[in-house]
């Protein structure tokens, strides 16, 4: 057991040591946190192991963590000394690690071995200090440098004795097209767009011979951000070695942080590396334009996907993302859960799940974000049909815009006043029979003209009530199309002869109000509300809670928040969110809690070591009767992590303060 742990110690310093040094390298740093990462997800799962069998044998932890407690203390220094990017400053692993070591901690102070703990520490600190001072990180990076020389010239040597012993062979086709001289200066040498377009058809000739010309140029378009390229499609198509042509590959990841046309990324089975797939997840969390991306069939590690799967909850374009055949574990689909409720606009996920439980979780959130994509779409389509309808240039004044497809739809528009004229008198349903029949037979291009003086022409009192409300009628036959059942009805309660003098008198902002009713609200797990609901204050999302009475190792709860009219209140689950209508309830079903803003006032604190926590303070010191489901506590602070979330910290705060 002290073996182990002193050979992950060892692995936590050397990673840390790498992270350190490559800091300002965009390419080797993805990879070097990673293996840090791959590290304290080992120490942590050491500790936690540790700490169960404490219960049995206490003596244990105390010969492996106590003494002089210089093992526990180089875990600590390493976690406090590592600043990782913003691809993995959120890592889940960072988080745990230190609450293990927190727990080993508390149980040695438990034992009696409080200061002897300080005092490695602080051993620890000074050693850290003068290990990472200016001259030995120089001796520290040109011993690395030299280090990958020699493995380099090692490999080298090894492959020219093994080829000096076989007889040779021919080169690959692939090597002879690589090898083969390329015309890329004069690509490279663009600037603009509008340059590469001149040499698309040499490129495009030259794909059959010399392929790599075709690829520096399809790159080098994505790199320049040509607004004619929305599909880069390199399927089936082998890449070469980023280490080998880093104008291929990663510049390729690099380019795609900035890109803002390409919607298509398809590089399915094109030997894409994982260390430009870590370059491609830290592009991904700032793209806002790609929709689809495939990388099925690549040589692509457990913790690179996983960085990829995090990339895609923060890319809220996203909709499709397949990566078959690749690297699969339990943290990874962990992780791809997280990006689907974070995510709502990603609908489609191609990627092996074996696990029942996930399966089964992953299609439920995979149903839901198709539900609220449809109704997206849904209310696109009557905003813009709304918009075509009563556009400034539609028609003459008082008539309806006429369609392109208007003819089929203008002719029903006198069937629904025969509908409703039904329940009267059978003495008026044989004028009515004619004036239908004759409404029918009007072309629908004269049809405004020619339907008023034929659809009641017998009855005076109805024609008085029509002469008084000319307004009225012409503002309930420019409904648009999408709110035609209201329209209708406004316009057939003229047809009853006691209910007319009322209608006459209705304003048209009433008649307004009618055809403007809001739409459906927005799905839970949207990020963003339709435009009908904006005037609501409602903000929701995932977001981790501190629990003030959760054990050691699990402090932090995944729980689904709506700010709803100055409440904040958190449910299990996004699917245990009861209709919208008990929003407004005392304690609305399932509420897990509750916090009353309206009440009681409150500070929003942001935490100055974490960039994604902040809590929520009473500002008098307690909050008052009535402010929370549970006043046990009535000076809590509530702490909330937005880790995962669809939200940003700066947005949580900025709602709760207002």
């Amino acid at each position: 057991m002290e073996a182990k742990i002193d050979g992950i110690l060892g692995k936590m310093e050397s990673t840390s040591a790498k992270v350190d040094l490559y800091k300002s390298s965009k390419v080797k740093l993805p990879m070097a946190e990673l293996d840090y990462l791959k590290t304290l997800e080992d120490a942590r799962d050491f500790m936690n192991s540790m700490v169960a069998a404490t219960n049995q044998n206490r003596q244990e932890l105390a010969d492996i963590f106590g003494g002089d407690c210089s093992r526990i203390a180089r875990i600590r220094t390493v976690l406090d000394a590592v600043q990782l990017s913003d691809m993995n400053c959120n890592d889940q692993r960072v988080r745990t690690c230190t609450e293990a070591c927190e727990t080993i901690e508390k149980v040695l102070e438990d034992m009696g071995l409080g200061w002897c703990l300080k005092k490695a520490k602080d051993e620890e600190k000074v050693s850290l200090v003068r290990r990472r001072s200016s001259i030995d990180r120089e001796a520290a990076l040109k011993a690395a440098q030299q280090l990958e020389a020699q493995q380099a010239a090692a490999v080298l040597v090894e492959v020219t004795e093994t080829d000096a012993e076989k007889p040779p062979k021919k080169a690959s086709k692939a090597a002879d097209l690589w090898a083969q001289c390329c015309d890329e200066e004069r690509v490279l040498a663009c600037t603009e767009p509008t340059e590469l377009h001149a040499l698309e058809r040499e490129a495009t000739a030259s794909r059959s011979g010399k392929i790599g010309n075709w690829m520096i140029w399809m790159v080098h378009r994505a790199h320049l951000d040509d607004p004619s390229l929305s599909k880069f499609d390199f399927t089936n198509l082998k890449m070469p070695d980023g280490n080998l042509e880093p104008r291929v590959s990663p510049k390729l990841a690099v380019a795609m942080e900035s890109n803002s046309h390409i919607e298509h990324l398809l590089m399915g089975c094109t030997n894409l590396q994982d260390q430009e797939a870590a370059i491609l997840a830290v592009s991904l969390r700032a793209n806002r334009t790609l929709k689809v991306l495939n990388i099925d069939t690549n040589a692509i590690q457990p913790l690179t996907l996983e960085s990829i799967a995090n990339g895609t909850s923060v890319n809220q374009a996203l909709s499709e993302l397949r990566c078959n055949n690749c690297a699969s574990g339990r943290l990874v689909t962990e992780a791809f859960l997280r990006a689907l409720k974070s995510n709502p606009s990603l609908c489609k996920l191609g990627y092996p799940v074996t696990d029942a439980y996930f399966r089964g979780e992953i299609d439920k959130q995979l149903t839901r974000n198709n539900d609220a994509a449809r109704k997206r779409r849904l209310e696109e389509k009557k905003r813009r049909e709304a918009e075509g309808d009563t556009s400034p240039a539609a028609a003459p004044a008082g008539y309806p815009k006429p369609a392109p497809k208007a003819a089929p739809k203008a002719e029903p528009k006198a069937e629904p006043a025969s509908e409703v004229d039904k329940p009267e008198t059978k003495e008026k349903e044989p004028a009515k029979a004619d004036a239908k029949a004759q409404a029918e037979a009007v072309p629908a291009s004269a049809e405004p003209e020619a339907v008023k003086p034929v659809e009641k022409p017998d009855d005076p009192a109805e024609a008085a009530a029509e002469a008084k409300e000319p307004e009225a009628k012409v503002e309930a036959e420019a409904v648009p199309a999408s709110t035609e059942p209201e329209a209708v009805k406004a316009v057939e309660k003229l047809d009853d002869p006691a209910e007319a003098a009322p209608e006459t008198k209705e304003p048209e902002a009433k008649v307004a109000a009618k055809v403007a009713e809001p739409a459906e609200a927005a799905l839970p797990g949207m990020v963003e509300a339709p435009v009908q609901s904006q005037v609501s204050a409602t903000l929701r999302g995932y977001l981790y809670k501190k629990s003030p009475s959760a054990r050691l190792l699990k402090s932090w709860d995944w729980r689904y928040f709506v700010l709803h009219e100055g409440r904040l209140m958190w449910w299990r689950r996004d699917r245990d969110l009861p209709s919208e209508e008990v929003l407004g309830q005392a304690d609305p079903a399932g509420c897990k809690g509750f916090v009353n803003l309206k009440l009681s006032s409150a500070n929003v604190v942001p935490d100055k070591t974490n960039p994604m926590i902040f809590a929520l303070v009473p500002a008098g010191g307690a909050w008052k009767e009535g402010s929370l489901k549970d006043m046990s506590d009535a000076s809590r602070a509530f702490e909330f992590d937005c880790t995962s979330s669809a939200h940003s910290r700066e947005e949580w705060m900025k709602a709760l303060g207002a």
